[in-house]
């Protein structure tokens, strides 16, 4: 649009088709409404069909599935009768009001019906608060579109079971990966990733090596993708990848094991330090087992020292062989209240949204570079940094944890695509803190400079105001990850 807005003739337009997709909802609710009626009029015993579902299907010609999925919406949504004939209400009220009035859309409702099905089997909630899950579902839907929304319920779910079910130790034995290749020499894999971690590391690792190269990289992400995974294995097969060390040690095994150990007295011989290599092994495995023991101070035992390898001098001798090393760490972040470690109890959280429980977050504590994050008293990433046009990182993964992503209303943007956006210009004298700073992507970032959208912080999280040609009402909406608690 241009930089004036819409016209009369763009907003009549946009009016027209925003009535078209209000009345098709509606209509959509209608035929709930319908299907209802038909059930307990038992249509389908008088015409011998086993079901309404049934009926559906030879009346309608629709498939099973979705006869099924209208009948069970039918259920939750359309009004109800006693066997007296007494009127009921839905049994979601809320969702039924919104879809009925056409604010919401049947992907909206497939969203809250699965959530709140999940919730009826939570044994520990309190009856009363389903009804309130159901209005602020509904709520939330008239806001925001599906994907979001579906962030929203699961942040419902963790509210309501903070420890959810517990990971499968076995979870690695199920990982899998298949590899056809074609007549051409072409290659295909798929691939499935249980660890919400190790999947989460595969994906930064992934998400650096496919940053595009400068403003003439057009290529498409998923090329660019396809190229950073083979930077990876050329990285493993080079001098010292893993894949080159891993195969020498093992020439080396060989050669150890074919040749009868001598077991003389000169100390130079190339064996002669294998049983001491052996016993360091182990004393290096029994240290662990000491670190892990339940006798280890409390803090040591939840956070372990990141293994971080040693700085080399700066004019160093010429190095002995090598010895094998593994793989870089990848550099992760993971929040978790400082209470559910000490419990270990809860869940932490990834930058993907992805939950891991605490046993995982300790372990990727010893094996990994993580970052932790402060939080303050109200789970608000803590305000760090000095007034600089530039944003420090310590702040930009403050701004990661609050947004988790492009904050715009909808986008599902993770933080590294993202920009951090002074609310008032730095030009204009906006300083640079977590209360004037928010996540957008390329994209919404030029949306938001267009100047019809307006951005306001409110309770230290970001708020958007859209034109009146979106909104006529203009009423402001919550953005990013700080959507699931407001």
């Amino acid at each position: 649009m241009s930089e004036g807005g819409a016209g009369l003739v763009e907003r009549e337009a946009l009016d027209a088709a925003r009535a078209e997709q209000t009345a098709a909802h509606q209509a959509y609710y209608r035929r709930l409404e319908r299907i209802a009626h038909l059930d307990r009029l038992g249509v389908a015993h008088v015409t011998g069909d086993r079901s309404t579902s049934r009926l559906l299907q030879e009346n309608w010609r629709v498939d099973p599935a979705t006869a099924r999925r209208w009948c069970a919406e039918a259920e939750d949504l359309a009004p109800r009768m006693t066997l007296q004939g007494q009127p009921l209400p839905p049994r979601l009220p809320y969702t039924a009001t919104v879809l009925a009035s056409g604010e919401i859309s049947p992907e909206h409702v497939a969203i809250i019906r699965r959530t709140m099905t999940k919730i009826d089997k939570m044994e520990h909630v309190d009856p009363a608060e389903v009804p309130a899950a159901d209005a602020y579902l509904a709520e939330k839907a008239t806001l925001f579109p599906p994907a979001i929304l579906r962030r929203l319920a699961d942040a419902l779910l963790r509210r309501l079971d903070p420890e959810g079910a517990a990971p499968d130790e076995d979870a690695d034995l199920f990982d899998d990966l298949k590899m056809s290749s074609g007549p051409d020499g072409t290659l295909e894999m798929r691939i499935r990733i249980h660890d919400a971690v190790d999947a989460e590391m595969i994906r930064e690792g992934i998400g650096v090596l496919a940053t595009p190269t400068g403003s003439d990289d057009h290529r498409p992400l998923g090329n660019r993708q396809a190229c950073a995974f083979k930077e990876v294995f050329a990285d493993a097969l080079g001098p010292h990848g893993l894949v080159t060390d891993t195969r020498q040690n093992e020439a080396g095994t060989e050669a150890d094991h074919g040749t009868e150990p001598d077991h003389g007295t000169d100390p130079e011989s190339d064996d002669s330090g294998a049983d001491d290599a052996g016993a360091d092994d182990a004393a290096a495995d029994e240290a662990d087992t000491v670190d892990a023991g339940d006798d280890a101070p409390l803090e040591d035992a939840l956070i372990p020292e990141p293994r971080r390898p040693e700085a080399e001098p700066a004019a160093a001798p010429a190095p002995a062989p090598e010895t094998t090393r593994g793989p870089g760490r990848a550099l992760l972040t993971i929040t978790m209240d400082h209470r559910w470690l000490q419990l270990a109890t809860g869940h932490g959280t990834l930058d993907s949204g992805a939950l891991c429980d605490p046993a995982t977050v300790r372990r990727w504590a010893c094996d990994a570079d993580i970052v932790p994050m402060v939080l303050g008293s109200k789970s608000e990433p803590l305000d760090i940094g000095r007034r600089s046009r530039l944003i420090p990182d310590a702040m930009r993964r403050a701004l990661n944890y609050r947004d988790g992503g492009c904050a715009f209303p909808g986008c599902p943007r993770r933080p590294r695509r993202c920009h951090a956006h002074h609310i008032e210009y730095w030009a204009d004298g906006g300083p640079t803190c977590l209360d004037n700073l928010t996540l957008l992507c390329r994209h919404h970032h030029q949306v938001i400079h267009h100047g019809h959208w307006r951005i306001d912080m409110i309770d230290g999280l970001p708020w958007f105001t859209p034109p009146p040609w979106i909104d006529p009402e203009r009423q402001p909406r919550p953005g990013g990850r700080s959507v699931a608690v407001v």
